[in-house]
């Protein structure tokens, strides 16, 4: 891994990506490190290990977020074996890490 990150286009709601703005100045860092930290948790994990789908598609508005490339192509992989958006990830994910309630429906 070379480090390098590229703009990625996700679709979180707006609760989420409040809370993840208030954690990465809590943390001192930036948003997208954040999605980041929590999304290379997540491709780390083998799939057995991985928490059951809970949200199956994105809703919100589009946000940028800048990733290294290796999570991106990783996260593509699971995108297809899973049949659910990028942003259905990370929103789990980061719902998990802020302690936010998952969506009613579960999407």
């Amino acid at each position: 891994m070379d480090g390098r990150r590229s703009e990625h286009k996700v679709v979180l709601p707006d609760e989420v990506w409040s809370e993840t703005l208030i954690q990465a100045t809590l943390e001192q860092t930036t948003a997208s490190a954040v999605c980041e930290y929590v999304l290379r948790h997540y491709v780390d994990l083998a799939p057995g290990e991985r928490p059951p789908i809970l949200i199956t598609g994105g809703s919100g508005r589009q946000r940028s977020v800048y990733l290294e490339q290796q999570i991106w192509i990783e996260l593509i992989s699971c995108k297809v074996r899973e049949r659910r958006p990028i942003s259905a990830i990370l929103e789990q994910q980061l719902r998990a890490y802020l302690g936010l309630e998952l969506p009613p429906s579960g999407r």
